[in-house]
Formats: structure tokens, sequence, C-alpha cells
């Protein structure tokens, strides 16, 4: 076990799938938010701090559009 990156097993318990399926990880830890970055083989590589001293809330409901009602003014 490295002290700096999470094992495959714990990228794979992080992010609730499989530790090969990569790709789907590498969504999956964008999608949550957590800073990685895959090695050679496309293998995300996420560092143990980023994980254990992460402050930062989840984003809640539907970030991938403008908030209209917000942006003409009417409350949610």
């Amino acid at each position: 076990m490295s002290d700096t990156w999470l094992s495959p097993d714990e990228v794979g318990e992080l992010t609730g799938l499989r530790p090969n399926s990569w790709k789907a990880q590498c969504r999956k830890l964008a999608a949550m938010g957590v800073p990685f970055r895959p090695n050679g083989a496309g293998r995300p590589l996420v560092e143990r701090a980023a994980v254990l001293n992460s402050t930062k809330a989840p984003a809640k409901g539907n970030t991938r559009g403008p908030n209209w009602e917000g942006l003409n003014g009417k409350a949610a």
C-alpha cells in the first residue's frame, strides 16, 4: 500500500465501481469532484490526502445547466 495514492480497491470502494473499470471510475471521480490523474495505463490515481482532508461539500441538485429561475430573478 502506498501512503500517497489510494489503492485500486480503495478507488473502487470510493466510486462504487469495479477496480478495473478505469474509464468509468474516472468519470465518477470527476462527477464527485474528487481530484485525480490517470496514469499511463488509464488507471485513476487519487491522492490519499485529497480524500482524507476534503472539506468541500458535495454538489447538490442539477449542476449541468444554468439556473434559469435564478437568472430571471425568480426565487426557487
